[in-house]
């Protein structure tokens, strides 16, 4: 089993440095008909709920969250690539209660779509990598005492998930996309303490695993000011039974040109973490602004 073991893992490290390789030769190439199309936007949220003498009881609170999300497009004849990056911070005060993190991400995404090379018709080859963390220190709480310390269960770069993937792109609907194929998976913990929860070996920052891979995107304007984007990712490691899965859904609802409403809901299911579930919801009023 060990040297089975070693081969998935060398097999994922050569897959990672073949798709990255072949992902920088594509970025030095001229085309002298490309164009660039870039965008970035900013969304500072607040909530604030609070209670005095409230019958029904409840616990004052106040939460502020910001938002920075870009996206950059270079179209070729040849080639089309697609740049993505996400960066979420949000803090939440509670009466009697230190002041806590409410939602942290970092997403940077990539990925390069071969137009020109068909394989059985309509579809094309394409790369990607896809790299995922946070920015703070997270704790796990006691949900029935949340004025408990938590227990500290990951920080930045712990865990950091990195997939490259090398696979068949099918345009289904110019609002659908799906994609599937090979993927090299690495999870970087470079918190030692938090090793074992995230299954690398203390001796070791990577955990490398090799499998197939998944990804299904679906974006469209579905009402006038009302956005839907829905995005599921799956991985099954060769030595998996069942595969991990992230299924992300945004839904943005615009009053004005700069006052919108965000929901959000995200079901994360890995079983090398848990045998259940985990899932995220978040519903902001935010102010919204354009960087770039």
């Amino acid at each position: 089993m060990a040297f089975s073991i070693g081969k998935l893992q060398r097999a994922s490290q050569w897959l990672s440095v073949f798709i990255i390789c072949i992902g920088f030769a594509m970025t030095t190439v001229a085309q002298s008909d490309s164009t660039w199309s870039t965008e970035v936007y900013g969304t500072v949220s607040v909530s604030q709920v609070g209670f005095w003498r409230w019958y029904e009881g409840g616990i004052s609170s106040l939460a502020l969250g910001t938002n920075l999300s870009g996206k950059a497009t270079k179209t070729s004849r040849d080639v089309q690539q697609e740049y993505e990056a996400r960066l979420t911070f949000g803090v939440v005060k509670q009466d009697g209660i230190e002041l806590r993190k409410s939602d942290d991400l970092i997403q940077l995404q990539g990925a390069f779509k071969f137009s020109e090379i068909s394989v059985f018709g309509e579809l094309n080859p394409a790369l990607s990598v896809d790299i995922r963390s946070q920015f703070a220190k997270g704790y796990q709480y006691d949900e029935k005492d949340l004025t408990k310390k938590g227990i500290r269960i990951s920080g930045f770069l712990s865990p950091a998930i990195v997939t490259q993937t090398i696979a068949l792109n099918y345009p289904a609907k110019s609002w659908l996309n799906i994609r599937l194929g090979m993927a090299a998976k690495q999870t970087i913990v470079t918190i030692k303490d938090l090793r074992s929860r995230y299954k690398v070996s203390q001796d070791q920052i990577i955990r490398w695993q090799v499998g197939s891979a998944g990804h299904i995107n679906f974006e469209r304007t579905i009402f006038t000011n009302v956005h839907l984007k829905s995005i599921l990712t799956l991985f099954l490691a060769f030595n998996q039974q069942s595969p991990d899965s992230i299924w992300e859904t945004f839904l943005t609802m615009k009053v004005n040109s700069w006052l919108q409403v965000n929901a959000e809901y995200t079901a994360l299911y890995d079983r090398d973490l848990a045998t259940y579930v985990q899932q995220k919801q978040l519903l902001t009023l935010g102010v919204s602004f354009k960087v770039l």
